[in-house]
């Protein structure tokens, strides 16, 4: 379990999440904002699931609050230990929104990061107009550019917002 004090916690996913955490995942508030284009299967989730438990440049998380309640998923992707860099992911259940949890999360998913993985770089991408890219700003990242038509959803092509944050500009 991973706690710095944030009144919630991180922890490791576990097989009888999943159901939940499909659907709050294939619910379009949070879809919306994923890259993915079609709804989770269930056989999606287990690969998912299979693959994250096995693949060392991995470490997602299950979110609680501290009366272990599950709020949300999130993680570092793309986990490179030479370069020492890792790409965030995060989504919190649509019922939990505008409570603050998306900073009490990150802020512990960030310190996770940097002071016990060694990480210089955290970075990520969103779609242009994502209301989240307000906190990400608050958190301290910096937005490294904007990839033009980069996805296509929905009929329609997306661009992202590339964002990051440095080891030595963290300061929570």
């Amino acid at each position: 379990m991973i706690d710095y004090g944030h009144k919630v916690k991180l922890d490791r996913i576990r097989k009888n999440d999943l159901p939940v955490l499909r659907q709050a995942r294939n619910d379009s508030r949070i879809r919306d904002w994923c890259r993915q284009h079609d709804l989770i299967s269930d056989l999606d989730q287990d690969a998912w699931y299979e693959k994250q438990n096995s693949d060392p440049t991995i470490s997602m998380y299950s979110v609680s609050n501290l009366d272990s309640s599950l709020l949300g998923v999130c993680g570092l992707t793309s986990i490179d230990h030479i370069i020492r860099r890792a790409e965030f992911s995060l989504y919190i259940f649509p019922q939990h929104h505008k409570k603050g949890l998306g900073e009490k999360v990150l802020k512990t998913l960030f310190t996770h990061g940097f002071n016990e993985l060694n990480l210089k770089q955290i970075y990520g991408e969103t779609f242009v107009g994502n209301p989240a890219l307000g906190l990400f700003e608050k958190l301290g990242m910096k937005i490294d550019g904007i990839r033009r038509d980069f996805y296509y959803k929905d009929g329609k092509y997306l661009d992202c917002t590339l964002i990051s944050i440095m080891r030595s500009e963290w300061n929570m």
